[in-house]
């Protein structure tokens, strides 16, 4: 499956240009996350709190994004750019990745467009502004697209047990690297059968199993959390779903693609027969197309995010560049480049964009505003903890003990969930328990009533209304209230 090397694309120079590109994109979103005025998503912040306790396996995932959190911070500091960092760098890492298999499919050319065109998905550069379990595991897969590569041509041992190590890493970082394995498979079953006969493969999957192995004991021991709510969330119907959830989810698919990108991928699976004969397109659509397929079912069932599918992009942006340059359109290819980059700079200052139309409420019509406000809420929570250090902090959902966790992280206060029923619904109901408590106090942060759970303490004072404004007519509301002597549930 080597691919021709272009001698007409000087390759060090575009080795050079796409150093350059991947550096400045980087510092542009570091640039961008400093300006943004806002802290930890909710989910990062709840990621940032299994990375100080690290074990096997969390609540929903695999223990790869605590791993990934733990060492970002031990690098770069415990703030919002050092917890970020390591997964800001795994996109501009699985572009490489992906130069890496466009020149081995291809040519220069091919590689360098393609590596292009990765570091520029709007997918993959909204992504990047996260950590989100969707670093690591698109990186794991497009490592494991080129190490699996890689073992066809040489057949060697050595390449064969670097794919079954990068496919069990890509295993503990998200379930859904399953995908890739079993599409795997089945192009071996269909395209190289000869070498299912051989031990090389199925000791890579055994290699990849035994680095998964921990995680499945760990579930195992705490009665199969993880797996639970993966099922959950991909089997089980929920309100929504049908025709109307998956055209917004294609849709969705198209735009993070970007028009031009988006609109020659739509044209590959509208000519699937010819795309088909091309062994290189076949191979690339192969470990796209499956993941694809698994989230329009379950878009189908119920609703899907955009980026369920994200690793998914990276082979198929491959297949759209070759289709493109084949076709001698980089002029195009370069217009849809650069419309990506101005959609991404659309995006990147959408808040300076409603300010400039002088839009009302622009909190509402934000996708940052979700990350804004709760670093105001820590620091007036702040002076409340410190004057009651013997007290537990407590809280009714996730979304308040994570964010207060990461905010309060010099303090390190003792934590629980609220949680009568004792079901594990999430990681802090699972990990956390407050009946050690009895007989103390608890500060409750909340943003409901507290009358049920006050009730079942002797004494309740309410300590304050927190408020953080988000713009001129919408502030992010918290009660403080301190409970006294905790009779149990």
């Amino acid at each position: 499956m080597n691919g021709a090397v272009d001698a007409g694309f000087p390759q060090k120079s575009g080795i050079k240009l796409l150093v350059g590109l991947g550096l400045a994109l980087i510092a542009w979103r570091i640039w961008v996350v400093s300006q943004l005025g806002i802290t930890l998503y909710i989910d990062e912040a709840q990621y940032w709190t299994w990375a100080q306790h690290l074990d096997w396996g969390y609540f929903s995932k695999p223990p790869g994004i605590a791993a990934l959190i733990a060492a970002s911070t031990a690098l770069f500091g415990d703030g919002l750019l050092g917890t970020k960092a390591l997964a800001m760098l795994c996109y501009p890492a699985a572009a490489a990745a992906c130069w890496a298999i466009a020149r081995r499919l291809y040519d220069e050319r091919t590689a360098f467009w393609s590596a292009v065109a990765v570091l520029t998905l709007p997918m993959f550069s909204w992504l990047g502004l996260f950590v989100s379990t969707d670093a690591l595991l698109t990186l794991f897969w497009t490592l494991a697209l080129l190490a699996y590569l890689r073992a066809l041509d040489s057949d060697a041992w050595a390449d064969w047990l670097l794919l079954g190590a990068v496919c069990g890493l890509g295993l503990l970082s998200k379930y859904t690297m399953a995908a890739w394995l079993g599409a795997a498979f089945l192009h071996l079953l269909a395209f190289h059968r000869p070498r299912l006969t051989s031990a090389k493969p199925w000791l890579a999957a055994g290699l990849a199993l035994a680095i998964l192995s921990p995680n499945l004991y760990w579930n195992v021991a705490n009665d199969f959390p993880t797996l639970k709510h993966t099922a959950d969330i991909t089997l089980n119907k929920k309100a929504g779903g049908g025709f109307k959830a998956l055209g917004e989810f294609w849709a969705a698919q198209w735009i993070s693609f970007g028009p031009i990108l988006g609109s020659v991928f739509f044209i590959l699976l509208a000519q699937v027969r010819q795309s088909w004969r091309d062994d290189r397109t076949r191979l690339l659509l192969w470990f796209a197309l499956p993941l694809w397929a698994v989230v329009s079912a379950q878009a189908m069932k119920s609703s899907a995010n955009a980026n369920w599918a994200a690793p998914a992009f990276a082979p198929a942006a491959i297949a759209a560049v070759a289709w493109l340059l084949q076709r001698n359109r980089q002029r195009l290819l370069i217009i849809g480049l650069a419309i990506n980059i101005a959609v991404v700079g659309l995006v990147y200052y959408w808040p300076q964009v409603l300010a400039t139309f002088n839009v009302q409420n622009p909190a509402k019509k934000s996708p940052f505003s979700r990350a804004q406000g709760w670093d105001e809420l820590g620091r007036q929570l702040h002076p409340l903890l410190q004057a009651n250090p013997d007290a537990v902090l407590i809280a009714d959902n996730r979304t308040l003990l994570a964010h207060m966790l990461y905010e309060l992280r010099d303090l390190k206060p003792a934590a629980a969930s609220w949680n009568p029923s004792g079901i594990a619904s999430d990681h802090y109901k699972l990990t956390t328990d407050l009946r050690p408590w009895i007989g103390k106090n608890a500060i409750l942060i909340t943003q409901d009533p507290a009358d049920q759970i006050a009730s079942r303490f002797a004494a309740v004072d309410k300590l304050a209304t927190l408020k953080a404004p988000l713009d001129s007519q919408t502030t992010r509301d918290m009660d403080v209230y301190l409970l006294r002597d905790f009779k149990g549930y």
